[in-house]
């Protein structure tokens, strides 16, 4: 595996930003349009059933699709091998889901979850095909092309759930959303990279990347269960409608932070795996890149923060308003989670998998305890997130420690990389959220909110000398004045 250089990792960070920009803008824009139309209990049905799409795509998106990325040298039959476990596996997982649907549907007393649960699923097939297909562009640091077919999907898929919405079919709106996504973007990367699907399997291919891939897919099992185990006691112990206001608060976070970090995420592993034998300069690159993608995510989730009371009702109406002070509390969740992701990613990149399961089994245990507590007493649907927000805290800081002891990566300089992003985004967040209590047009507000925050983080970027607002800013105007 050649060595990705800093203008690579540079470009292919760049093109999966515009992936992110392109598409997820996509998807959000559609999805606010649809919570305009849609109830907020048809949500909490759709999230019910994400929970299980989930849990499948542990072994479809992780496991040995993450050894494709890491191997160092590959063939063609190390790929058709992943493909034919994966389908298989899906196929096994579609017959259970499908005889025990009506089962989840009777413990949550939903009746539409048993046929929405049997045909969403169907997306895990197309799935399959595209996860090996994106494991060989991720190698191949082919996003721009991952980027075309991606937003070509949402799209689509997005256009064609905005009709079924408005005229009338409900919940099987979202459905066709999800499966039509899954579909499309399948189609396209077939078609993008002349892919001929094959179904040659080596048992030794299989073996050799089962010792590494045990331990990821522990990691994305115990992750699973960290991430949905709220969804699941929500789904539960409160009603469909609490989980629908939680879903929607979730939205615009996730789509902003989560998708913002992947996609400098999605080419950090390849450029760690092509350093893995020297530590000191996978720690610099580690450290860039928390650096770098803390400038980018805080200032998002901070500035989501100041802008919620006045975004959320402009955006999704006022009936979806009790989704604003849960929003808080997912905007600092994934403010913090980035530090967990990328120990992560060099965990894996130094074949230490091992160190991820030991965080990820914490992780879970304080997630199950801080749920069962919040139940017991029989806390508002607020208390549940706070304790999510505190575990994240706490399983950062295990991350670090075990990174620490990896590449000596040391807190202080965890906190020299941060400090800075974070400070700016403090100060641009009390003036965002101060501008929110102007006497004005709401639309005027949130106009004035974002581009004052805009500014502020750039002047403050400027006026400090941030080292990644001149490295990005150099990188822009070398861009442009090369066409």
């Amino acid at each position: 595996m050649e060595k990705v250089s800093s203008t690579q990792f540079a470009s292919s960070a760049l093109w999966r930003f515009v992936d992110f920009i392109s598409r997820k803008i996509v998807t959000l824009f559609i999805s606010v349009l649809l919570a305009r139309i849609i109830l907020p209990e048809v949500y909490g049905v759709v999230a019910l059933t994400m929970v299980f799409i989930v849990f499948c795509d542990i072994f479809i998106l992780n496991g040995f699709n993450v050894a494709l990325i890491r191997k160092k040298e590959i063939v063609p039959i190390d790929y058709s091998t992943v493909m034919t476990m994966s389908l298989i596996f899906t196929s096994v997982m579609y017959v259970i889901i499908w005889f025990c649907s009506p089962l989840f549907a009777d413990f949550y007393e939903s009746p539409d979850l048993c046929p929405v649960l049997r045909v969403i699923t169907l997306l895990l097939f197309f799935e399959s095909v595209s996860s090996v297909i994106r494991a060989k562009a991720t190698r191949e640091m082919q996003f721009k092309k991952m980027t075309i077919a991606a937003f070509t999907s949402s799209l689509a898929s997005g256009l064609i759930a905005l009709v079924m919405a408005y005229m009338g079919f409900g919940v099987w709106a979202l459905v066709v959303q999800q499966v039509s996504s899954n579909l499309i973007e399948m189609v396209m990367l077939l078609i993008v990279f002349r892919w001929k699907i094959s179904f040659n399997f080596s048992l030794g291919v299989a073996k050799s990347m089962t010792k590494f891939t045990i331990g990821v897919l522990g990691t994305s099992f115990l992750d699973f269960f960290g991430n949905n185990f709220t969804n699941l006691i929500v789904g539960k112990a409160y009603s469909t409608k609490d989980l629908g206001f939680m879903n929607r608060a979730n939205i615009l976070p996730e789509t902003i932070g989560l998708n913002a970090y992947n996609s400098i995420n999605s080419v950090l592993l390849p450029t760690l795996s092509s350093r893995q034998n020297s530590d000191e300069e996978m720690k610099t690159v580690l450290r860039k890149v928390m650096s770098l993608t803390m400038y980018v995510i805080l200032p998002m989730m901070f500035g989501l923060i100041g802008t919620a009371k006045v975004l959320i009702p402009i955006l999704l109406t006022e009936k979806w308003a009790p989704s604003i002070p849960l929003m808080y509390f997912l905007c600092l969740y994934y403010a913090v989670n980035p530090i967990r992701a990328i120990g992560y990613s060099a965990f894996y990149a130094k074949g230490q998998s091992k160190y991820s399961v030991h965080v990820e089994v914490l992780r879970s245990l304080l997630m199950v305890t801080g749920g069962l507590l919040v139940v017991f007493f029989k806390l508002n649907i607020l208390f549940v997130l706070l304790s999510n927000l505190i575990v994240s805290l706490a399983v950062a800081l295990t991350t670090q420690y075990k990174v620490r002891s990896l590449l000596n990566y040391t807190f202080s300089e965890l906190w020299k990389d941060i400090s800075p992003s974070l400070m700016m985004s403090l100060v641009m967040c009390a003036i965002v959220f101060l501008l929110g209590m102007a006497p004005w047009n709401q639309m005027v507000i949130l106009f004035f909110q974002i581009v004052t925050g805009a500014v502020v983080y750039l002047v403050l970027s400027r006026a400090t000398k941030n080292s990644n607002y001149v490295q990005a800013k150099g990188f822009l105007m070398e861009k442009f004045l090369k066409k």
